[in-house]
């Protein structure tokens, strides 16, 4: 599944279609609205043309979420070296709608419990 900014200069590739898209009402994923699907580094492949993505990593700094330097969409987010485990995640919103029809949306408190809230 290929998913892109809005301009089309960045572009990201994931081998399989999730099994869940995941939406987080922290402080970041709620103003973002992104929606998440989940992988590790290796199972990701990120091409920019032009202009590199831009990194901003808030609070205890353990995840670093790009966007497009052009467009400005929030692409996805990787792991830093504070992170306990390799870990990468695709803003969903960026793939054809078509593409991520039917997929289950899980609701996630990030900002309360830490825990799905959406069972």
């Amino acid at each position: 599944m290929e998913a892109t900014c809005h301009c089309k200069a960045v572009r990201l590739t994931i081998k399989q279609k999730p099994e869940f898209l995941l939406s987080c009402n922290c402080s970041i994923c709620n103003r973002y609205g992104a929606l998440w699907t989940y992988s590790t580094p290796d199972q990701i492949k990120v091409e920019c043309s032009g202009n590199e993505t831009k990194a901003y990593k808030h609070g205890d700094e353990t995840i670093a979420f790009h966007h497009c330097e052009n467009c400005g969409c929030v692409t996805h987010w990787i792991g830093t070296d504070k992170y306990p485990e390799p870990r990468m995640a695709i803003n969903a919103r960026l793939f054809d709608r078509s593409d991520i029809e039917g997929i289950k949306i899980r609701k996630f408190d990030g900002a309360d419990t830490w825990s799905f809230i959406d069972e």
